[in-house]
């Protein structure tokens, strides 16, 4: 079975935590309403690509994994579907748990908070239509609803309480279907050959139907107003490239099948997106760099996902999770406290505030992946082997 060195992906997840977080911190001390950074002050704030990116990734580490071990645990059994969920949601929920209920305790005082913050630095009042919405304040209903991932399923419940949360519940619709989804249109060539191109096609109408009806964080839809794509169908596109550039790793897709969702996708998506993508896919696989690219441009290539590869980066992929969860928590008071207890003017406690901002994330998050997420990923790991061990035996016991 071949396989090839996904550690870079560690360097670019953080990379891609950094950029929501940062992008949260200048949206709410007031962004552009508050200083004007020419160029990387759009890019920064614009960081719904990052999550993008993070789907993509999703997509090819869930199939990556998933064909590795198709041999020792066939995808069409039962308990295959029964290990892959379990295995996701120790990985997943421990971690978003502990997020939540922190969430909700402190949402009164964040959301004083975060008004007094955006005040202070632009002199206005803000008025935020998601997380901190004073028409949408939580409830016991919210939490939950969060708590059982349905959040994602209706327009409001979405960002009420935590607002990184609404992917988390699109990302559990996915890891539902994903064992079918496989099943469908990724068990042989054959099956790729004859639906793939169908499937590519439907999941961009699919996107495209959700934003026109459901709405979008630019404005409401035909039919209700979702703001945070927290649907699968607004998304499956990015999940499903994550797949088939695992797919064509195993040969299963070819380059064909590539062409005709970037030719097919990419005319719909940002231009951000589109550098994000491509920058995942050129990184995937390098060698092709080689054949059309310079030299100069190839060896850069190499250094960057050299980088991504080292200790910092295997760091910044511990904590990424946590940094993506935890990092609206947290923000909101380190603002206010730089602000109320620092003698310094506006810019001065803008760039103090981010930087206390970004140690104590880093800090905090490296500790929930110790206290939290390391440990439920080894009981998940030890309970899937003696729950499912335990099954195969009693299943050849009665055979027998």
């Amino acid at each position: 079975m071949q396989s090839f060195n996904t550690t870079f992906l560690n360097g670019l997840r953080f990379i891609l935590a950094l950029w929501v977080a940062l992008g949260h911190f200048y949206k709410y001390i007031g962004g552009q309403a508050f200083i004007k950074i020419p160029v990387i002050g759009n890019f920064i704030i614009t960081n719904g690509p990052a999550v993008d990116g993070f789907m993509v990734i999703t997509g090819f580490l869930m199939m990556y994994h998933y064909i590795k071990r198709e041999e020792q645990e066939p995808p069409a059994e039962k308990a295959t579907f029964l290990k892959f969920w379990v295995r996701r949601l120790f990985r997943l929920y421990p971690l978003y748990f502990v997020a939540l209920i922190a969430a909700y305790c402190l949402f009164h005082f964040n959301f004083e908070s975060v008004y007094f913050n955006y005040y202070y630095f632009t002199g206005k009042t803000a008025h935020f239509t998601t997380t901190y919405n004073p028409a949408a304040y939580p409830g016991i209903s919210d939490l939950l609803l969060h708590l059982t991932f349905l959040h994602g399923l209706l327009p409001g419940v979405n960002t009420s309480i935590l607002g990184p949360a609404w992917s988390l519940s699109l990302e559990m619709q996915f890891y539902i279907l994903f064992p079918f989804l496989y099943l469908l249109f990724f068990k042989n060539e054959r099956i790729v050959k004859n639906r793939m191109v169908q499937f590519i096609v439907l999941s961009l109408l699919a996107a495209t139907a959700a934003h026109k009806l459901l709405g979008t964080w630019a404005g409401g839809g035909r039919l209700v107003n979702f703001q945070a794509p927290s649907l699968l169908p607004y998304s499956m596109h990015f999940f499903l490239l994550g797949m088939l550039l695992a797919a064509y790793n195993f040969k299963r897709a070819g380059r064909f099948h590539l062409a005709v969702w970037g030719l097919v996708v990419l005319p719909f998506v940002g231009p951000l997106t589109i550098v994000t993508i491509l920058s995942i896919i050129i990184f995937l696989f390098p060698g092709y760099a080689k054949i059309y690219a310079h030299p100069a441009i190839s060896l850069v290539i190499e250094k960057i996902k050299k980088a991504l590869s080292g200790k910092a980066a295997a760091f910044g992929a511990d904590v990424s999770y946590s940094l993506y969860l935890v990092h609206m928590i947290l923000m909101p008071g380190i603002i206010r406290m730089v602000i109320t207890f620092s003698p310094l003017g506006k810019v001065a406690n803008a760039l103090l505030a981010v930087t206390v901002f970004l140690a104590a994330n880093l800090l905090l998050s490296y500790l929930l992946f110790l206290g939290v997420e390391k440990p439920f990923i080894a009981i998940g790991k030890r309970f899937v082997s003696r729950l499912f061990v335990k099954k195969e035996i009693t299943s050849s016991k009665a055979a027998a």
